[in-house]
């Protein structure tokens, strides 16, 4: 600029250092920021907010905090922009007291905030506070009527309802009778974030039916070649993000489903055409291709595919391999870029998750889906967001689970590596299940458990069985230290195993796919004991791998709960 004789200001540099923020650069968005008043520029909130998001998006939150408490010398006086990037940083630095303590500030300070700013907060921080969350929702229901909401507020408004759990009618009822007329003037992300907020608290089917129609008529009009690459995977997201909250709500309409379907696979389409024809698969029908044999027998084993078809496969993942993540040396997206080579693109892409469509905890074994092209990717996606792709595993756990336990439906939430934890806060989430048998080890009670899961949380089965007093053996993350250790006498790892998977292929052809329990877990069940006649005949079966079938085939124990 200077070479042009153009003397920068406020807004070049607030827009240079946005700049580097939204790009990952926040070496550089400080360095123009620590230059502004050498050029005799002054810093404003627009300013210091970039700073700090720039700061978050490289976990630098203390240099962001240092940053904040900079502004009053500096004479800026802190907006809600600057006080959402300081506890956005402060959430996912994992310092919640911290964001807390800035959220308490934000509100002691007064000034312009918008009503959904203090619950919206509340939900990210995860606050459990019943006191605190329940007079935030009163103030927001007093000001909800008294006056007329923009959209993006009443999203978030929904969306943090849903998160914390919050019972108040009186305040659903004014979300609803202000959303649903202006619908048509929500953002595709506003809408998923309303959807999935009444999802989460028990929405009429009526006002689904409302969202769904609006959402329908976008897609039957959107041009998708006049998104950008960003734009369109955005929308897309957010599209997959509906479909999933209308099939957990139980309703989601066949409009919907037709019109998503076509788009999102058109998508993929064109992502595969401008990667070249090294991503298009040529076949002229459905066949399956030649693949692997399983070897069940090995200890540890490796990656096997189980089942190949031209534009998808499945498979084998032992346990201590990680699907994708690089946490560990063995990669299952490793063995899929040396077994395929260099002609699907999709298995290099890390932003599509080079192909997998979901994923195993590190010692847990099974079977695994994943796409070589981004129509099949799309493709499944659909598939896997309204339900129609099952995932059914077999795990061994503590106690004598009643038979008559059929669902447990327990919201989620995590932050980064910590345990998942289930309850009545985070994202909703069922497990459906089914007590195939009862045994002993030593002194242990046991249950074999057949699970299909309808949502696929991270840890969802493992941290759901904890949470009804049932963990899976030999789990380090959701039991005492003490009772893994003990669990390794019987298990060497945690006893999880996705023994069958069942999807259908872009010409709707189903497919099912079984893999026994691997070697290691058969010797652990060969070592429990029965408790009664029927329970040694399904872990009879289990062993052998002789009976497997779908989850909702299997019958549950039908022992008499308080016979010996």
């Amino acid at each position: 600029m200077p070479d042009a004789s153009v003397v920068p200001n406020e807004v070049t540099y607030n827009a240079a250092i946005s700049a580097c923020e939204k790009s990952g650069q926040w070496q550089q968005a400080l360095s123009l920021l620590s230059l502004m008043p050498e050029a005799r520029v002054v810093p404003n909130e627009i300013t210091y907010s970039a700073a700090i998001s720039a700061c978050e998006k490289a976990g630098q939150w203390q240099l962001g905090l240092n940053l904040l408490s900079r502004m009053p010398e500096a004479r800026v006086v802190p907006d809600q922009i600057t006080y959402n990037a300081a506890i956005t940083m402060c959430e996912r630095s994992q310092e919640l007291d911290r964001g807390l303590q800035l959220l308490w500030e934000s509100k002691e300070r007064g000034g312009s905030l918008s009503v959904a700013f203090f619950p919206g907060a509340l939900a990210r921080l995860s606050v459990h506070d019943p006191d605190i969350i329940s007079d935030a929702f009163d103030e927001v229901a007093l000001k909800l009527s008294g006056s007329q909401l923009p959209p993006q507020e009443l999203s978030i408004i929904a969306w943090a309802f849903g998160m914390l759990g919050v019972n108040n009618p009186t305040l659903f009822q004014a979300l609803v009778i202000q959303a649903v007329p202006q619908l048509e003037s929500f953002t595709m992300e506003d809408l998923l974030k309303l959807t999935w907020g009444f999802t989460a608290s028990g929405v009429d089917v009526e006002i689904l039916k409302a969202i769904q129609t609006e959402v329908t008529t976008r897609l039957e009009h959107v041009d998708l070649q006049s998104f950008s690459e960003l734009s369109r995977k955005a929308f897309l997201q957010d599209t997959l993000g509906l479909l999933w909250t209308s099939n957990f709500a139980g309703y989601c309409s066949i409009n919907l489903l037709a019109s998503a379907r076509l788009v999102i696979r058109q998508a993929g389409a064109i992502r595969d055409r401008a990667h070249g024809p090294s991503s298009l698969p040529a076949y002229g029908s459905m066949g399956e291709l030649p693949c692997a044999e399983a070897d069940l027998w090995q200890p540890a084993g490796k990656p096997q595919i189980i089942l190949n078809l031209p534009d998808r496969l499945v498979i084998f993942k032992p346990p201590g391999w990680e699907v994708h993540s690089q946490h560990t040396d063995l990669q299952l997206s490793s063995f899929l870029q040396a077994t395929l080579g260099k002609r699907f693109a999709i298995t290099c892409d890390e932003e599509y998750q080079c192909g997998f469509l979901h994923r195993l905890d590190l010692p847990s074994s099974g079977l695994i889906l994943a796409a070589k092209t981004y129509e099949a990717y799309y493709d499944l996606k659909v598939q896997l967001n309204v339900g129609e792709i099952a995932r059914d595993y077999v795990i061994l756990c503590h106690g004598w689970m009643r038979p008559s336990l059929k669902d447990i439906k327990a919201k989620v939430y995590w932050r980064g590596q910590l345990p998942t934890s289930a309850g009545d806060q985070g994202k909703p989430s069922l497990t459906r299940l089914k007590v195939t048998a009862h045994a002993s080890h030593r002194a242990t009670a046991l249950s074999l458990v057949a699970v299909r899961i309808a949502t696929g949380r991270r840890h969802q089965i493992r941290s759901h069985f904890s949470h009804v007093g049932h963990p899976t053996v030999c789990d380090g993350k959701y039991t005492a230290d003490a009772t893994c250790q003990s669990d390794q006498d019987l298990c060497a790892r945690n006893f999880l195993h996705r023994y069958r998977l069942a999807f259908k292929d872009l010409a709707g052809k189903d497919h099912e796919v079984v893999m026994p329990i691997p070697a290691d877990l058969m010797i652990s069940l060969q070592r429990v004991a029965a408790r009664d006649v029927q329970s040694a005949e399904t872990i009879r079966d289990w062993v052998s791998g002789s009976s497997l079938r779908s989850w909702q085939d299997y019958t549950p124990l039908t022992l008499d709960f308080g016979r010996k």
